[in-house]
C-alpha cells in the first residue's frame, strides 16, 4: 500500500439547522465542512509554502481567510499597506494555495433551502446537526480517492474543544457503520459499502488553528462554499483554474467526487 493521504478539514458557516441566520450573510447562509486532500509524500512540501509566506510576511497569527479579507486582528496591518502591497500580499497567498499538491473537496449545505425542504421537521428529535451530513460526505469521498491510489486516509481537523468529541465520534460511526444515507435517493453517487471505510480510514486527530495544512484548508472551504453563490469569487476560480478542486483534478467524475453542493437546486 501507498502512503496515506491526509484530509485536513475545517468549517464555515452555522452547523445548526434551526439556528436563525446571520443577518450579515443574507443571500449566502451556508454551511460546509472541507478542506484540502494532500499524499503523504506532499505533505512537507504543502506545509513549507504556508511557512516561507508567514516568514516572508511577518506573520504574527495563522493565515485565516476571514481575519485577512476583513483586515483584522493579526491583519489589521494590511489595512495601513499600500494598494500594491495588499495586492503583493493576495497574489502571494493564492500562489501558495495552487502551488501546493492538494485536492480541495467537500460538502456545501445551503440552510434556508435545507429548512424549506423539510428536513427539520421530518427527522425532528433525530435530526442531524448539518455537520454530520457534510462530515460523511465529504469523508466518503476523500476515501474513494484513497482507494484509487491504495492509500489509507487520515483526517486532522481544526480544534475545537466544545466539538471535538462530536467529530470523532463521526469519524468512527462511519469507520463502524458506514453511510446512513437512504440509499434509494443516494445510489445515483455510488456510495462506498461499509467495509471499505473500514479497510481505507485510518486515524483522526485534531491541530491548532496554528496548523500549516489547516490554514490551506480553511481558504478552500471557505471558497468552495463561497462558490455556491457566487460564481465570480476570484479565490475559487483561481484554485479552480489550476484544476485544485476534486471535481478539475478528476474531470467527469463531480457526482461521484467532487464538491457536493446539497439543497442548491
Amino acid at each position: 500500500m501507498n502512503r496515506p493521504y491526509t484530509l485536513y478539514l475545517d468549517e464555515t458557516g452555522n452547523r445548526h439547522p434551526d439556528k436563525r441566520p446571520d443577518t450579515g450573510r443574507e443571500g449566502r447562509d451556508w454551511f460546509a465542512f472541507g478542506g484540502v486532500l494532500v499524499r503523504g509524500e506532499d505533505n512537507d512540501a504543502a506545509r513549507g509554502l504556508v511557512e516561507d509566506f508567514a516568514a516572508r510576511w511577518k506573520l504574527k497569527g495563522p493565515a485565516h481567510l476571514t481575519d485577512m479579507r476583513s483586515e483584522k486582528k493579526a491583519f489589521a496591518w494590511l489595512e495601513r499597506r499600500s494598494q500594491a502591497e495588499r495586492d503583493a500580499f493576495w497574489s502571494d497567498w493564492k500562489d501558495v494555495l495552487v502551488g501546493a499538491p492538494v485536492i480541495g473537496l467537500g460538502c456545501v449545505i445551503d440552510r434556508p433551502r435545507y429548512l424549506a425542504r423539510g428536513y427539520l421537521e421530518k427527522h425532528g428529535n433525530d435530526r442531524w446537526l448539518l455537520c454530520r451530513s457534510a462530515f460523511d460526505i465529504t469523508l466518503e469521498r476523500a476515501a474513494k480517492i484513497a482507494k484509487r491510489e491504495d492509500r489509507k486516509l487520515h483526517v486532522v481537523f481544526e480544534a475545537d474543544p466544545s466539538f471535538n468529541r462530536t467529530v470523532v465520534g463521526y469519524f468512527e460511526n462511519l469507520k463502524e457503520n458506514g453511510l446512513a444515507f437512504d440509499q434509494g435517493t443516494s445510489g445515483k453517487y455510488e456510495p462506498m459499502p461499509k467495509e471499505e471505510f473500514a479497510a481505507i480510514l485510518g486515524r483522526i486527530q485534531y491541530k491548532p488553528k496554528a496548523f500549516p495544512l489547516l490554514q490551506i484548508a480553511d481558504s478552500y472551504v471557505y471558497a468552495m462554499a463561497r462558490n455556491g453563490y457566487d460564481k465570480k469569487f476570484d479565490l475559487y476560480r483561481h484554485i479552480r483554474d489550476h484544476a485544485r478542486i476534486a471535481d478539475f483534478a478528476f474531470p467527469g467524475e463531480g457526482r461521484k467526487i467532487g464538491v457536493k453542493y446539497y439543497c442548491f437546486d
